[in-house]
């Protein structure tokens, strides 16, 4: 039980500094939300393991309750895996950008959903996954900043951290690379992010 308070205590600090950092204002809810998933990340992996088109076959299948699960777990694993692990995504057959469709629809879809249905806690997640469908992208800055501050030491890192950029043009990275001097600032002036 202590465990599980100083992993919450942890991430609740990373996930507030990160959000001012990366200048994101996100309701009070939104906030606690990512912090839950955070944690619940450090439990368990299993759903990692399911491709993210399984998981939206599942979402249109079922029960409302199964559909709301399935929705949540896709939006949930995808916006996990951009924030910290695009970096693997870049070897694999699909890449954040997919993620980052596939998440920021979820939420979107899963708003929808939890709209119709009745409830006490219906208006609190409504607002939740609506600011994370509009903001994906951002929350996704906000994990990658989280992650990358946990092991931001090396240069080894520093070149993973421009490959990242340079994948995903990453306002978070280009703001570490400028202050690493990797970069000249007149070379992130243009149009940063690469097509897909």
């Amino acid at each position: 039980m202590e465990l599980h308070r100083s992993v919450s205590e942890y991430f609740h600090g990373a996930v507030t500094d990160a959000l001012k950092s990366q200048h994101v204002e996100v309701a009070e809810t939104t906030e606690f939300y990512l912090v839950n998933l955070l944690v619940e990340f450090t439990k368990t992996t299993g759903s990692l393991d399911e491709p993210l088109a399984l998981k939206l076959v599942h979402a249109q299948e079922g029960s409302l309750d199964e559909r709301v699960r399935a929705l949540k777990d896709m939006g949930d694993t995808s916006l996990y895996m951009s924030g910290f692990f695009a970096d693997s995504l870049a070897r694999k057959l699909v890449d954040v950008d997919y993620y980052i469709a596939m998440g920021g629809s979820a939420y979107r879809q899963l708003s929808g959903l939890v709209t119709a249905t009745r409830g006490s806690a219906t208006d609190f997640f409504r607002e939740v996954y609506d600011e994370l469908a509009q903001k994906f992208p951002r929350f996704v800055d906000v994990l990658t900043e989280i992650r990358t501050k946990s092991n931001f030491a090396s240069g080894g890192n520093l070149l993973r951290l421009y490959e990242e950029y340079v994948r995903t043009g990453s306002e978070w990275i280009e703001k570490r690379l400028k202050a690493s001097g990797l970069i000249p600032p007149e070379v992130l002036g243009g149009d940063k992010k690469l097509s897909h």
